[in-house]
């Protein structure tokens, strides 16, 4: 099982005891920084108007109100792909390398909250930064060579503690 999320219940947990609410509270404040990630990303090339339409849509639909309700994955996983998505807005504006690094850590830290899930974002994410960067071709590719390196070195660590774990331990 992937583990991202189960350490931010077990560290609330261990700062406010274990109780249903320090379970669920962390899913409700990753739902609420979606919701202002979101904003703050469509608000960035759209005006504040449709930034707010953006959240608000977010924080209503049905899917989101009882998945940010719930101790499940899905929660974090929502939330940092659209951490990524703002990241990806970010590095659209000025072509800048560390925006893309910070997307596909994003990703990576996605991956490690319901694995390959996070992974569908990536064609669509990798085609709009190729198509629509203020930049060279080349550069571009570059930046998105980083940006899968960082997909690999922010999820690879934990499958690589995983494979190497003796099995009998």
């Amino acid at each position: 099982k992937p583990p991202a999320s189960l350490w931010v219940m077990s560290l609330s947990g261990r700062i406010f005891g274990f109780s249903s609410m320090s379970m669920l509270v962390p899913q409700v404040l990753e739902g609420v920084a979606a919701v202002g990630l979101l904003y703050a990303a469509v608000r960035r090339w759209f005006g504040a108007g449709a930034g707010l339409a953006a959240g608000a849509l977010l924080a209503i639909t049905p899917v989101a109100a009882l998945m940010f309700r719930f101790n499940n994955p899905d929660a974090l996983l929502v939330c940092l792909l659209v951490a990524g998505a703002y990241c990806l807005t970010r590095a659209l504006e000025h072509a800048r390398t560390g925006w893309v690094v910070a997307a596909g850590t994003m990703i990576g830290f996605a991956f490690l909250a319901k694995m390959a899930q996070a992974f569908l974002v990536l064609p669509a994410f990798g085609l709009v930064y190729l198509i629509a960067a203020p930049t060279g071709l080349r550069r571009r590719a570059g930046q998105l060579l980083a940006g899968a390196v960082a997909i690999v070195v922010s999820c690879g660590w934990w499958v690589a503690i995983v494979e190497l774990w003796p099995t009998g331990s």
